[in-house]
């Protein structure tokens, strides 16, 4: 019966000590918000994509990234406090900026969020007010990511 309780013990100090050289080494948690920029059924590139935090992870300011030809934008963030929220905004050249996004806290870890945009009208007095036509919407365009090497890094500073 001696033997059954030192193997037990043995297990037991295994998984505990697993378990406790996990807890200790384990990378921190990442919060990856991404998604894309379009208008009609093209992709937008070169669109200023915003996160704003809340809280005491939004004390330096946005973040921001610039989509690629695929009109795909991405930013990682790592040490977010539990209660973060976000507010996401896009602005591009020639298009009428997106209504802000405003993400409650607890934020998810992967968060997808797909901005449409407006092209911007002619300015008035210059002739006719003509409002460009976009082609119906059929579907929006392929969403092709940007990898975790392209994605805009942001560490948030601990207190």
């Amino acid at each position: 019966m001696a033997k059954v309780g030192v193997w037990l013990a043995g297990i037991l100090a295994t998984v505990i000590g697993g378990w406790a050289v996990w807890y200790l080494t384990r990378p921190p948690a990442v919060t990856t918000f991404e998604g894309m920029v379009y208008a009609g059924n093209n992709p937008v590139a070169k669109a200023m994509v915003a996160v704003q935090l809340s809280g005491s992870a939004g004390a330096n300011g946005p973040v921001h990234d610039i989509t690629d030809q695929n009109g795909a934008w991405r930013i990682d963030f790592t040490g977010l406090p539990d209660g973060s929220g976000a507010t996401l905004t896009v602005a591009a050249t020639g298009y009428e900026n997106a209504a802000p996004k405003s993400l409650s806290s607890p934020l998810q870890n992967d968060i997808h969020i797909d901005f449409p945009l407006s092209p911007v009208p002619p300015p008035r007095g210059i002739g006719p007010l003509v409002r460009p036509q976009l082609p119906a919407v059929t579907h929006i365009p392929l969403y092709v990511p940007k990898s975790a090497a392209q994605a805009t890094k942001f560490r948030v500073p601990g207190k």
